[in-house]
């Protein structure tokens, strides 16, 4: 995936992170973590995508091979 779309993912996904966790609060979560852990998040879930993108190519890839 492009880059400048990889980050403004990531940017995203890091920032809906942070909201949800900090709405549902120390009540429900027994830590907040600190901003470096909800980045880290973000790039694993992103990560994540990527690869599920891949698989896609790849499985679509596939599919022209058996014709």
């Amino acid at each position: 995936m492009d880059p400048k779309t990889v980050a403004k993912l990531e940017e995203k996904i890091e920032e809906a992170i942070a909201e949800i966790i900090v709405k549902m609060g120390l009540k429900k979560l027994p830590l907040l973590p600190a901003r470096h852990t909800f980045h880290l998040m973000a790039k694993a879930a992103v990560t994540v995508y990527e690869a599920a993108v891949e698989n896609c190519r790849e499985d679509q890839g596939s599919d022209s091979d058996e014709d």
